[in-house]
C-alpha cells in the first residue's frame, strides 16, 4: 500500500505527455483544414470520462467545419448539457483531482465556451434554413436557431451579474483619490492586481450576431435593440479590452439604423442617431443600402484560439519571513522561456508593499530587487507554526516541490486585410471587412483573471501531495528502505505535477465581418485574405433577403 501514491504519480505522468502529443497532433490536422483527419486524432485524444464535454465541443465545431450541420448539432446540444451539469462540483471528483493533478478532474468549460456552444448551434440551423425547400421546415429550423440566440442572452445575463460591468469600472477610474488609495491598500492581500478588468463580462459579437439573425427572421425591432446592445458595448469598453477597431462600435449603430428605417421610425428621430453615431464614412456607408436590394454577409471565422502552456515554479521556504517563496524555473526553447517569465513577473511577481517588505527583511535592499522574480506567500508565525508542526517546514527543507501553472504563450492575430469578390463586371471587389471579435484575446484575458486561484491551487496541492508522500516514507523502519522510498517518491511527485492546460481549442482566434448590399441575382463570390481563396459557389440573391456565408478559414 505504500508504494500505491508512488507509482500512482508515474502512471499519471505518462497519461498526461500522451494526452499533450495527441492533442497537437488533431490541432496540426485542424490548422491545415483536414477537419475530418483531425476529428479522429481529437476523438482519441479525448476518449474518457473528464473529458467529456471538450469531446463534444471540438468534434461539434469539427463537424460544422465538414458542413455536416445536423450532427454537429447532436453533438453540441450533448456539449450543452453537459456544461449545465458540471456547475455543481462534484466533491469526489474534485478530491481525486487534488490528489493526483487537475487534468484528472472533469473539465468545465468557460463562461465564453458556454456561450459559443449556442452560437455554433445557431449558426448551423441557419445553414440548415438555407438547405430547406420546405417553407415550414424552414420557419422551424430559424425559429430553433432564434432559441440558440436567446439561450446565449440568458447565459451572458447570468455571466454580467457576477461581474462589474464597463459602466462600474469607469466609475472606478473616476472615483475619489482617497476611495482609489483604500482599494491600493486592499490589493495588498490580492498581489496588488485588479483582475476586475480582465474579466469575460459580456460579449458584443453575440449581441450583434443575435441581431443580426433577428434580422434575417424579419423581426426588426429585437434586430434594432440587439444591434444597440452590441454598439454599447463596443464603444463602452468591450472594443478597447480585445483590441479591435473603434468603427466595431459605429458598424452595429448603422444597422440599428437601418432597423430603424424598416421599422418605421420618423425620419427626424432616424437623422439625429445618424448625426450623433455615425462618422462621414459610415453615413456614406448607409447610402448604399437601397430598397430591393439584396446582402451578403460573410462571416469569416479565423485561425485558432491559443493553447495553453504549463509553467514550471519552484516552492520553498523562508522561516525567517515566515513564508513560501515560489520561483520560475528556466527551461524550455528561448522564446518559450521568455514568455513564461514573462508572464511571471507579469501575473505573479512581488509587487506589493507586504511583499516587498517581507524580501527586504529576508535579503535587504538585494532581496527587495530580487521579488521581481519570485512569488511569496506570507503566512506568519501562527500558521507557521502549525505547518510545523505537522513537519511541512522540514519537508520543506529537505525537498524542492514542483508547482505547475497554465500560461499563454505570445500569439499574434492575422491583420490581412480580406477581398470579396462577386464576379461580376459592373461591380469592383470589396475591401471592408471588420474584424469584430477576438476569441483568442478574450481566453487569454480569462486566464489573467484565475491566475492568482491557479497558482493557489496549485501550491496547496502539490504540498498536500509531498506531504503524503513524505508520511509513507517517514513510517518505514527500514532507514535504507525509507531512504530509498522517499527519493522514488520525491520524484515521482516532482515529474507528475501538472496544471489544467485544456480548453476549447477548434474555436476561432478572430471573426471577420463583411456585409455588402447587392442587386438581386446570381453571383459567384470569392474571398481572399492572406493569400488564400475561398469561393461560395453560385448563390442566387433575392431581394430584401440576407444570404450569409459562415466561412471557417483555418489559415
Amino acid at each position: 500500500m505504500k508504494w500505491t501514491f508512488i507509482w500512482l504519480s508515474i502512471f499519471l505522468l505518462t497519461g498526461c505527455a500522451t494526452y499533450k502529443q495527441d492533442i497537437e497532433e488533431g490541432l496540426n490536422l485542424a490548422k491545415e483544414g483536414e477537419w475530418k483527419a483531425a476529428e479522429n486524432k481529437l476523438d482519441e485524444a479525448l476518449n474518457n470520462s473528464q473529458d467529456q464535454l471538450l469531446y463534444y465541443m471540438e468534434t461539434g465545431a469539427l463537424a460544422q467545419n465538414q458542413g455536416d450541420f445536423e450532427r454537429s448539432n447532436t453533438l453540441l446540444e450533448q456539449a450543452e448539457r453537459l456544461s449545465d451539469t458540471f456547475f455543481p462540483n462534484n466533491f469526489s471528483n474534485r478530491s481525486w483531482a487534488l490528489l493526483s493533478n487537475p487534468r484528472q478532474g472533469d473539465y468545465r468549460g468557460s463562461g465564453l465556451e458556454r456561450v459559443y456552444i449556442s452560437y455554433l448551434k445557431s449558426l448551423n440551423y441557419l445553414a440548415l434554413a438555407e438547405q430547406e425547400k420546405n417553407i415550414s421546415k424552414k420557419r422551424q429550423l430559424n425559429d430553433a436557431a432564434l432559441v440558440e440566440v436567446r439561450r446565449i442572452d440568458i447565459k451572458l445575463n447570468e455571466i454580467r451579474a457576477q461581474t462589474p460591468s464597463y459602466q462600474d469600472l469607469n466609475a472606478k477610474e473616476n472615483q475619489a483619490f482617497y476611495m482609489k488609495a483604500l482599494n491600493w491598500l486592499g490589493d495588498f492581500y490580492t498581489g496588488g492586481r485588479d483582475t476586475d478588468k480582465f474579466l469575460y463580462r459580456d460579449d458584443a459579437w453575440a449581441r450583434y450576431l443575435a441581431g443580426l439573425q433577428y434580422e434575417i427572421d424579419g423581426e426588426f425591432d429585437d434586430a434594432r435593440i440587439s444591434y444597440e446592445k452590441a454598439a454599447n458595448l463596443y464603444s463602452d469598453g468591450y472594443a478597447k479590452q480585445y483590441a479591435l477597431p473603434s468603427m466595431t462600435a459605429e458598424r452595429a449603430w448603422l444597422d440599428a439604423i437601418r432597423m430603424m428605417q424598416k421599422g418605421g421610425f420618423s425620419q427626424n428621430e432616424i437623422q439625429q442617431k445618424i448625426d450623433a453615431k455615425l462618422s462621414n464614412e459610415m453615413q456614406e456607408t448607409l447610402k448604399q443600402y437601397h430598397k430591393g436590394d439584396a446582402e451578403l454577409v460573410v462571416l469569416e471565422h479565423q485561425g485558432f484560439i491559443p493553447d495553453k502552456s504549463e509553467m514550471t515554479l519552484l516552492l520553498y521556504a523562508d522561516p525567517r519571513a515566515y513564508s513560501l517563496v515560489l520561483e520560475p524555473l528556466h527551461g524550455g526553447g528561448r522564446i518559450e522561456a521568455n514568455d513564461a517569465f514573462r508572464w511571471f513577473t507579469m501575473v505573479y511577481a512581488d509587487i506589493n508593499p507586504l511583499n516587498l517588505i517581507a524580501n527586504y527583511k529576508a535579503g535587504g535592499a538585494w532581496g527587495t530587487f530580487s521579488g521581481l522574480f519570485t512569488k511569496r506567500v506570507i503566512l506568519g508565525r501562527p500558521v507557521w507554526q502549525q505547518l510545523s508542526d505537522i513537519k511541512v517546514d522540514k519537508l520543506l527543507t529537505e525537498q524542492t516541490i514542483r508547482v505547475t501553472v497554465p500560461y499563454y504563450r505570445r500569439f499574434t492575430l492575422d491583420q490581412h486585410q480580406p477581398t470579396l469578390q462577386v464576379n461580376n463586371p459592373t461591380i469592383t471587389p470589396f475591401n471592408k471587412s471588420l474584424r469584430m471579435a477576438s476569441l483568442a484575446d478574450i481566453a487569454f484575458q480569462e486566464q489573467l483573471a484565475q491566475a492568482q486561484r491557479d497558482i493557489y491551487e496549485g501550491l496547496v496541492r502539490e504540498l498536500l501531495r509531498s506531504w503524503l508522500a513524505y508520511q509513507v516514507s517517514s513510517n518505514v523502519k527500514d532507514q535504507n528502505a525509507a531512504l530509498l522510498l522517499n527519493l522514488i517518491g520525491q520524484v515521482a511527485v516532482f515529474a507528475s505535477s501538472a496544471s489544467d492546460t485544456r480548453n476549447w481549442l477548434t474555436l476561432p482566434a478572430q471573426v471577420r465581418l463583411t456585409r455588402e448590399p447587392l442587386p438581386p441575382g446570381e453571383y459567384n463570390p470569392d474571398y481572399k485574405v492572406n493569400k488564400k481563396a475561398f469561393s461560395l459557389g453560385k448563390v442566387n440573391l433575392e431581394a430584401n433577403k440576407i444570404t450569409l456565408w459562415n466561412l471557417r478559414n483555418p489559415y
